[in-house]
């Protein structure tokens, strides 16, 4: 089973941000005041020229260019957001992040075979509970993909229809 995720998070006020500066941008908002944004690259593409050339880092990223790099920093002039990655197949793989505040990075991107996304997380203050880890916190741990999280986007649309 994998475990394939790209994806912005962010607080309830920078979430909003978002939302209005980038209004096609599918909006999953949780019940602990943090919003996950699923992003893949045709949306990155209509936001901003193709950069055909990946940020050199080191590491795994898919989706990580140097444009939408600078554009996750614009997003977060007014507060906090991390992006993150996951790429986890048969228990083999890693996961990534990078956190933005108040328009610069304030941790770079970075990638390991797990614990990344906890710490940044916790930069841009989730809270976790009591027997669960922030990557539990955030849901990740019941989505396997991005096609979940636009699952969980239309059933709350639906609700919020009702």
């Amino acid at each position: 089973m994998g475990h394939c995720i790209h994806a912005i998070i962010a607080p309830a006020a920078t979430a909003d941000s978002i939302a209005t500066s980038w209004p096609e941008l599918p909006r999953l908002n949780r019940d602990n005041g943090f919003s996950i944004f699923p992003i893949d690259a045709s949306l990155i593409d209509a936001r901003i020229a193709p950069d055909k050339t990946p940020t050199v880092t080191d590491d795994t990223f898919m989706l990580l260019t140097d444009a939408f790099r600078t554009l996750l920093k614009a997003m977060s002039r007014d507060g906090q957001l991390a992006y993150v990655e996951t790429e986890y197949f048969g228990g083999v793989g890693g996961q990534g992040a990078l956190v933005c505040r108040i328009g610069a990075e304030a941790m770079p991107p970075t990638w390991h075979e797990s614990g990344t996304i906890n710490e940044a997380l916790e930069q841009i203050g989730m809270q976790r509970g009591s027997f669960i880890d922030r990557f539990a916190a955030a849901g990740f741990e019941l989505l396997r993909d991005n096609d979940d999280i636009f699952d969980l986007i239309a059933a709350q649309s639906a609700n919020n229809e009702t």
